[in-house]
């Protein structure tokens, strides 16, 4: 994904249900005994981390609020100093209105985990998952391809953003990652990327916020 393309990803934060009856039966299927030992232990260790975070994400949202912040938090302090003014304005929010520098960071990362929350709670896939964390019991059979989109988005950031992976899979906050991939990876990709890169990000950025 080129510069301008990363641009409009992050810009697009600012303004489909996976396929689960099949992900469900892979996972289902494995549980089976009809894998390696290894990949067997694996399993069971994303499991055990998929059920933690499951009954926070009914309760208040905890740990999806935690891995977006973490995220957008990160992206807003390597952005220069132009790409932070142009993401300010963009918001309608300025250092003197804000205060410190230090609050004004804070505050409109804040502002743009919220936009990107919002969008992500509207998923039908973060509403099945909030009913299944609100019930007294559940089958984890019924939930085997919840657990697989999990595990598999966790695998992928663990890939493609390590930095990021070791920084929120101690909270286990992967395992909610895969309801904000589509949102949270153009921001990753800046994170990841290399300062030559970051900066035709950052100008295409600007850029387009001009216009």
């Amino acid at each position: 994904m080129d510069a301008k393309m990363i641009a409009m990803g992050i810009l697009d934060g600012l303004a489909s249900i996976p396929e689960s009856a099949y992900l469900s039966g892979v996972r289902t299927w494995d549980s089976l005994g009809v894998i390696d030992r290894k990949t067997r232990a694996r399993n069971e260790i994303e499991n055990e981390r998929f059920f933690l975070v499951l009954k926070s994400m009914a309760t208040n949202e905890s740990p999806l609020r935690q891995l977006v912040s973490t995220v957008i938090t990160d992206f807003y302090k390597k952005l220069d100093e132009k790409g932070k003014q142009a993401i300010n304005d963009k918001l309608h929010y300025a250092d003197a209105k804000l205060g410190s520098r230090v609050g004004a960071q804070a505050f409109i990362t804040q502002k743009i985990a919220e936009m990107i929350i919002h969008r992500v709670r509207m998923k039908k896939i973060t509403q099945r998952l909030v009913r299944v964390g609100s019930a007294f019991t559940f089958n984890i059979i019924m939930i085997q391809g919840l657990i697989e989109e999990s595990a598999r988005a966790s695998r992928r950031m663990q890939s493609s953003y390590p930095e990021t992976y070791y920084k929120v899979s101690p909270m286990n906050l992967d395992m909610v990652y895969f309801l904000a991939e589509k949102e949270l990876e153009p921001y990753l990709m800046y994170i990841h990327s290399h300062p030559i890169q970051c900066k035709g990000i950052e100008n295409e950025i600007c850029k387009i916020l001009s216009r």
